[in-house]
C-alpha cells in the first residue's frame, strides 16, 4: 500500500505543480511544508496525537517513523528547495524519478534482490533506473521537453542517490541532487 501511495501521490503532486506557474507552485509547496512540519511537531510532542496519527495512517507508515519525522516532510522540503534553486521542469522530473523509481526499487529489491550494497540491492537499483528512464520519456511527451541527455542524467543520478543514501532521507536528497545535476548538465553541456 505504501508503494502504491508513493507512486500515485508523487505523480499527482507533479501534475498539480505542472498546472501552476513557478511562483504559485513554490507558494503551494511552502504551505504544504509548513503544514507537514506542524503535524510532525505535534505528533512527536503529543503521544496521544501520535497514536491517533498512526492508527489513521498505519498502512502508509513505517514502524520506525513512530519516533521520528516521516518521509513526507523530507520529500516536500526537497521539492521546495528544488523548485527554488532549479528550473521547474527539472524539479518536476526529479519528483517523477522519486515517485516511480523508489517503489520500483523497493518492489524488485524485496522480491528479487540478492546482491546488496548496504541495505539496498543492485536488482532494486536497476529497477529504479529502468522505471526512471521510462518515466522520463513519458514525462517528455506529456509535460516537458527534456532532452535525452537530461533524462538519462536525472535517472542515473536519482538511482545512485537512492542506492547510496544513508543518513539523509532519500525523499529529500533525490529531488535535490537529481535536479541540481540536471541543471548543471544543461548549463555546461547543452546550452
Amino acid at each position: 500500500m505504501r508503494r502504491l501511495y508513493h507512486l500515485i501521490s508523487g505523480l499527482l503532486f507533479v501534475y498539480v505543480i505542472s498546472q501552476l506557474d513557478r511562483r504559485s507552485g513554490i507558494i503551494l509547496v511552502s504551505v504544504m511544508l509548513a503544514l507537514a512540519i506542524s503535524i510532525e511537531t505535534a505528533r512527536l510532542i503529543f503521544p496521544a496525537f501520535n497514536s491517533l496519527f498512526f492508527r489513521c495512517f498505519s498502512l502508509l507508515l513505517r514502524q520506525e517513523e513512530k519516533r521520528k519525522p516521516t518521509g513526507s516532510g523530507w520529500y516536500i522540503a526537497g521539492v521546495l528547495l528544488s523548485l527554488l534553486l532549479f528550473k521547474k521542469e527539472f524539479a518536476m522530473f526529479s519528483m517523477v524519478i522519486l515517485a516511480v523509481g523508489d517503489p520500483s526499487a523497493s518492489t524488485v529489491g524485496k522480491s528479487w534482490g540478492r546482491h546488496r550494497i548496504k541495505r539496498k540491492s543492485i536488482e532494486g537499483s536497476i529497477a529504479f533506473l529502468i522505471a526512471a528512464i521510462a518515466a522520463g520519456f513519458i514525462f517528455q511527451r506529456t509535460l516537458g521537453s527534456l532532452s535525452f541527455v537530461i533524462i538519462i542524467t536525472g535517472a542515473i543520478v536519482g538511482t545512485i542517490t537512492e542506492l547510496l543514501s544513508s543518513k539523509l532521507d532519500d525523499n529529500f536528497t533525490i529531488p535535490l541532487i537529481a535536479s541540481g545535476c540536471m541543471q548543471a548538465v544543461a548549463y555546461f553541456f547543452i546550452t
